[in-house]
């Protein structure tokens, strides 16, 4: 029951609806099919082929006619009567004013003040001196007394592995942090926006092709042909999946996209009638058995999904029987209408008490979906609030002989907003403890392998994946960590979602190497630690969500004792708390 109250606010949050609405709208649906019952088949039915259909529920806008052409103009003419006015005289009924300059009486001056206080509101004042006026100093918020009036802080709600008897706190042991290839992760900020059209085709051919092979290997294929040609027998073709227009992809507007070599690009309309099961999104590289009578649709008989890339060599180098302490907490730090950072400040309370080894802290730290930064709100620049971040958490951090690993997120309204994302860049010197990566990377710690994301990968590819599960794991969450793995990469969705900037000329560093350990990868939907091809898959949530605090998670691994191609995850004990 727990699993599908989750499922349905997940869908709350995508199709934004309130819960109520959403109630509705299941009995309408349940109506319209009777007999149905409630479970993770009808709920995924519910979903692609109901909630599509309905309009989501407008965004209330407040004022919304000052901000038109018509009020602006309006506001301009109201303003150059007021300036006549104070000026030059009182207009007459015929447009012309009286001499001499009069006095301005009380009331007047009260309307003034009010019309300069609206002024940041009114596109017509946008360059008065009321609005490069420093914002008056802020007190503690009512969202700030929310957070702090919380009973649940320190909940456990999630447990992975052997977690009785472990310690979660103790001395904190010198850790090696290194990128698991240098070459591939992006150690400096790049030009972007200078991306050539046929260098991003050659890319997205490139996928095409290592998949395709990958696929042929796994699955003893002897060869795929040219899908656009007809074939009465059955054979076997590879593709990328696409959908027919521009909208949200269905079992019915499924196309598939060859690659130069073997189909010169082309696309050709897919039929699934005839598969009992798949899990399909646009960018997703598969290998089909299938007839193109002809030559104008597939029909698909069979599909064969990814396949995930080994598990890393190991070598050990750290001493038998020491663990590996991780806390792991991502963005946004503040509560969503102050910038107070109550939720950092207890975290790095939480950090001062258990000391772990690593703390992964991942963006937004300058949220560019928080209320004040969208309004323009601020009494500091942004990079401002950053630098104050950074030092809170270095003075706090240092003396732990803690290592941070500070990921950035295309949320951070202070950062390059381009994917794959460079580093943090630092006003001050970095200190020994921090470690600025970028967002994706793969790295080491201690021996073990760890994939980082701070991109919502999870949310976009649910937002458009079309799936028909009759049997095996529903379990939707898993499905969609999974989809990374066996694409081999953080983020494989094509075309990308409308908030991520993808410069495919270096999606190199996009690219997984191998299967990491530990995957961890940020999202609004909900929090989970989960094993999907013997790697332990970690949606820590958000440190804040909304006005109150959210969750993040912690760690414990113990390192591999071979050499080989070892899976740590049944070492690997965790939990997911609430802050």
């Amino acid at each position: 029951m727990g699993e599908r109250k989750a499922r349905v606010r997940e869908m709350c949050l995508q199709f934004h609806q309130t819960e109520a609405e959403i109630a509705q709208e299941w009995v309408a649906f349940k109506s319209s099919k009777p007999g149905i019952q409630m479970s993770f088949t009808t709920l995924e039915k519910f979903e692609k082929e109901w909630l599509p259909r309905k309009k989501p529920r407008p965004v209330k806008q407040e004022a919304k006619s000052s901000t038109g052409v018509g009020a602006f103009s309006n506001r301009i003419g109201d303003e150059e009567v007021d300036l006549l006015t104070m000026y030059t005289g009182t207009p007459t009924s015929d447009g012309s004013k009286s001499a001499g300059k009069r006095q301005i009486t009380p009331e007047e001056k009260n309307l003034i003040r009010k019309r300069l206080a609206v002024s940041e509101k009114n596109p017509a004042m946008i360059f008065s001196p009321n609005s490069f006026s420093p914002a008056p100093k802020r007190t503690v918020t009512p969202s700030s007394n929310k957070f702090l009036s919380r009973t649940s802080a320190g909940e456990v709600l999630v447990n992975f592995g052997a977690t009785n008897g472990v310690a979660w706190g103790g001395a904190v042991q010198e850790c090696t942090l290194a990128p698991y290839r240098p070459s591939q992760d992006s150690t400096k900020q790049y030009r972007y926006m200078f991306q050539k059209l046929s260098e991003k085709a050659q890319v997205l051919d490139d996928q095409i092709e290592e998949m395709t092979s990958f696929l042929c290997e796994k699955y003893h294929i002897e060869e795929f042909v040219n899908f656009t040609l007809p074939a009465q027998d059955v054979v076997h073709i590879s593709g990328r999946v696409a959908c027919d227009s521009i909208g949200k992809l269905n079992s019915q507007s499924v196309v598939l996209e060859g690659s130069r070599q073997l189909s010169q690009g082309r696309q050709i309309a897919v039929d699934l009638s005839e598969l009992t099961e798949y899990a399909l999104f646009p960018g997703q590289v598969i290998a089909a058995e299938g007839v193109n009578i002809t030559g104008k649709k597939l029909l698909l008989k069979k599909v064969f999904q990814g396949v995930p890339l080994p598990l890393p060599q190991t070598i050990t180098k750290s001493e038998p029987g020491i663990n590996v302490r991780v806390l792991i907490a991502a963005g946004p730090y503040s509560a969503v209408d102050d910038l107070e950072y109550q939720p950092l400040v207890e975290l790095l309370d939480i950090i001062e008490r258990d000391t772990p080894d690593v703390c992964i802290l991942m963006g937004p730290f300058v949220d560019s979906k928080n209320t004040l930064i969208e309004n323009s709100n601020t009494q500091k620049t942004y990079k401002d609030l950053f630098n104050e971040c950074m030092d809170t958490i270095a003075d706090r951090t240092s003396r732990l002989n803690c290592k941070v690993i500070l990921v950035p997120s295309l949320r951070d309204v202070h950062h390059h907003p381009v994917y794959p994302q460079g580093p943090y860049s630092l006003s001050k010197t970095i200190p020994q403890n921090f470690y600025l990566a970028t967002d994706p990377c793969t790295m080491v710690i201690n021996n073990i392998v760890f994939g980082l994301t701070s991109t919502d990968v999870l949310f976009h590819i649910g937002a458009e994946e079309v799936a028909l599960i009759k049997t095996g794991n529903t379990d939707r969450l898993e499905r969609l960590v999974r989809h990374m793995l066996q694409q081999h990469s953080y983020y494989p969705l094509y075309p990308p979602a409308e908030d991520v900037n993808a410069d495919y000329e270096h999606f190199e560093s996009v690219t997984m190497p191998v299967t990491p350990h530990v995957l961890i990868t940020p999202s609004d939907l909900r929090y989970f630690i989960k094993e999907s091809h013997e790697c332990c898959c970690i949606n820590p949530g958000r440190l804040a969500k909304g006005q109150v605090g959210g969750t993040y998670a912690r760690l414990v691994l113990q390192p591999p004792t071979s050499t080989g191609n070892t899976s740590v995850v049944s070492t690997i004990a965790g939990q997911i708390l609430r802050i």
